[in-house]
């Protein structure tokens, strides 16, 4: 009979305890809110102390300055005044602001700002008196008006400071009594429950302490931001202005090469010229670094073939792998997009350093760069996924935490870091965040490491990379293209004649459709690879057999061209969502240039025969200079040969540099043209423009020994 009772009152108990320390963690809370509240209200008040010490400051300088100009007649005495005319209203705007909550000082600080604005007049009434006499200046000095609104700023604002100093006073004594029954809130929370008690003592602590060390961290962010920030404008200025010398170091330097005799000289040349390299390389990360931790670094995204990944890591590093015995390999996913839309560069050059690392830190085994990727939902993106592992010394698990800030290195080999800058792996880390992707590594010490970058959300281009596109010669021949259907959308039966006539003889498959209609079912039938739609069309217009073209499964990413009339293009609504357009009347030309953005190239089976040399660079130009077939030829023996096989970017860029300068001694612009073609390659890695470009040389070569005078 006595435990339903005793279990009862158990229950009762327990609920007695859960809700009375519940109320004491609320009534609690109420009281830190409330001490936090005083806090920030003391904080106000010494902010509005802080103001008036401002204001009373550039009052007196205002009178000290305009007594001054009344004595010397000295124009920069009136420099104080000035300053308080430009700086009095954004005070009295602080001083209202942080008032607002109290009423007494907020209605002072009003007749505050009515008597310094009274008091700046008289002060420029006073100046314009001296600037018609001093008589008339000391006349009005001397009736002791501005002493008197000057005692009576003095004394307004020593009130205001009164009044400061009695709610202070208030407010502290207010947060002791607050104070004292926190304490005693939570000595009674810990009565009744020990957990409850320690957690509302500690959150009193933590409270108090934080209000009290905020300032303080706000204070050291602000300089360390500021810092930081001088420290990477500097490094930015820096790096650009030691470029400029450089530039005539490596230039001069490859000059000289071939006119120094001695085997000494020519070893010393050598010296400055890895030097001078090593050098450009350390001013080229720190400026990277600069960049993008200034913020000024900006993607440049273009339709990007992914696959230009395999062919890159093959030229780049393919000899020194196989002169280190190391197997060079690269995966790609066979669907892998043709085009996504990224920066091109920036990617290349994330690659580029992760492979180049995993060359410099491998001695033996492999190097593999998988690329893969998945769909995303929404149609349109990707994710894309590369991987680089190798089977090097590996990062110490210590290590992985730092190994990509600047300038960290993992001090394993201690002698293959001092070849880098320690900047390679934090510039690979800040451009894939800034490409809105994610990097990470992991590694096992003397196995090796794997690096995994993820770029979420990437746009698959429905044109192509810039690799893959063709160009037409003098004549056009749509059979440069490789095979596709084509579906021709226009209710006008003369212009898809002249659509049939211009692909006429070709490989392609054309199919005619002459309304919007008509046009949907064709493509729901065949998939077409491009279609060709004109914007006004009876019935379903273009813009509405777009959209419902995209709702057809397979062909959400087909390219759609919009064939149109009109003489607005450029952020026409009509045309924005279109892959692209050409414009009626438009020539086979435009019409081969416009489907080449989305058609790859045809393979041929024999070498496409690479377009004479001089043509991107001839033109109307005086003769060169009588030395300058010599210096060429020379180059053609050394180091043409071994730069056209090895494709070495540096020093492709390096003899660019060489190339322009002596364009520019011997007044030869089709050289200084053709030079400038080989950097920009270089600087983009741009391998496979850069290898043709390259090619091109000899032949260059040939026409500037023919045009050179006799």
């Amino acid at each position: 009979m006595l435990k339903h009772p005793d279990r009862h009152i158990y229950n009762a108990v327990v609920v007695v305890w859960l809700a009375l320390s519940l109320g004491s963690v609320v009534l609690a809370g109420v009281t830190w809110s409330h001490l936090s509240l005083r806090v920030n209200a003391a904080r106000r008040i010494n902010a509005i102390r802080g103001n008036l010490d401002d204001i009373l400051k550039l009052l007196l300088d205002a009178e000290t300055g305009a007594r001054g100009y009344l004595v010397t007649g000295d124009k920069k005495f009136l420099d104080p005044l000035n300053e308080s005319e430009t700086n009095l209203p954004a005070c009295f705007d602080a001083l209202q602001q942080e008032a607002r909550g109290e009423t007494n000082l907020l209605d002072q600080a009003a007749g505050l700002h009515t008597q310094a604005e009274v008091c700046l007049t008289w002060q420029v009434k006073l100046v314009a008196a001296r600037d018609r006499s001093f008589s008339r200046g000391s006349d009005l000095l001397a009736t002791g008006e501005g002493k008197q609104m000057m005692d009576g700023i003095r004394q307004q604002i020593r009130a205001m400071n009164a009044l400061c100093l009695d709610r202070l006073t208030e407010i502290q004594e207010d947060t002791r009594v607050q104070f004292l029954w926190a304490y005693l809130i939570s000595l009674w929370a810990g009565i009744l429950a020990i957990g409850v008690g320690i957690y509302a003592f500690w959150l009193s602590r933590e409270t108090l302490r934080h209000q009290q060390r905020e300032g303080e961290l706000l204070e050291e962010k602000l300089r360390a931001e500021h810092s930081n920030k001088e420290k990477t404008v500097f490094l930015a200025n820096m790096s650009h202005e030691i470029r400029t010398p450089m530039n005539a170091i490596l230039g001069f330097s490859e000059l000289l090469q071939d006119e120094v005799r001695g085997p000494r000289q020519r070893q010393q040349l050598q010296a400055i010229r890895s030097s001078a390299h090593s050098l450009l390389l350390l001013i080229n990360d720190i400026l990277d670094v600069s960049k993008i931790e200034a913020g000024v670094m900006k993607l440049r995204p273009e339709p990007t073939d992914p696959r230009e990944i395999a062919d890159l890591i093959r030229t780049l590093f393919a000899e020194p792998a196989a002169q280190k015995g190391i197997r060079l390999e690269c995966q790609l996913a066979a669907d892998l997009p043709r085009a996504l839309l990224m920066d091109r560069l920036r990617l290349r050059q994330i690659v580029i350093n992760l492979v180049g690392n995993a060359v410099k830190f491998t001695d033996a085994g492999l190097i593999e760069t998988r690329v893969t990727w998945s769909k995303e939902s929404g149609g349109g993106h990707i994710l894309l996924v590369i991987e680089v592992q190798d089977t090097g010394i590996g990062i110490p698990p210590d290590k992985l935490a730092t190994i990509f800030e600047p300038f960290a290195q993992s001090g394993v080999h201690r002698d293959k870091e001092n070849q880098g800058t320690g900047l390679g792996l934090a510039i690979v880390k800040r451009l894939v965040e800034l490409m809105g992707g994610t990097v990470t590594v992991a590694s096992v010490p003397g196995q090796g490491s794997v690096f995994h970058l993820r770029f979420p959300g990437v746009p698959v281009s429905a044109r192509l990379a810039a690799s893959e596109k063709s160009r037409p010669a003098v004549e056009v021949d749509f059979n440069e293209l490789c095979p596709a259907t084509l579906l021709v959308v226009d209710d006008n039966e003369l212009n898809r004649q002249l659509m049939a006539g211009m692909l006429a003889g070709s490989h392609h498959r054309l199919l005619l459709a002459a309304s919007g209609e008509e046009g949907l079912a064709q493509a729901r039938e065949s998939k077409p690879d491009v279609v060709l739609l004109d914007l006004r069309l009876p019935g379903l217009s273009g813009r509405e057999t777009l959209h419902q073209l995209r709702q057809i499964n397979g062909l959400e990413l087909m390219p759609v061209i919009a064939v149109t009339a009109s003489a607005l293009l450029e952020g026409e609504p009509a045309t924005e969502e279109f892959s692209g357009y050409v414009r009626k009347p438009f020539t086979r030309r435009e019409l081969f240039e416009e489907l080449a953005e989305f058609l790859p190239a045809r393979p041929l089976d024999e070498p496409r025969r690479v377009p004479s040399a001089t043509a991107p660079y001839a033109g109307l130009h005086p003769p060169v200079a009588p030395e300058l077939p010599a210096q060429l030829r020379e180059l053609l023996i050394h180091p043409w040969p071994s730069l056209r096989d090895r494709l070495a970017v540096n020093e492709c860029r390096a003899f660019a540099q060489g190339l322009e300068s002596l364009g520019h001694h011997g007044d030869c612009p089709p050289l200084v043209n053709y030079a400038r073609t080989i950097m920009r390659d270089a600087e983009t890695y741009a391998v496979v423009d850069l290898e043709n470009h390259l090619g091109q040389f000899a032949a260059l070569v040939e026409q500037l020994v023919r045009d050179a005078p006799r």
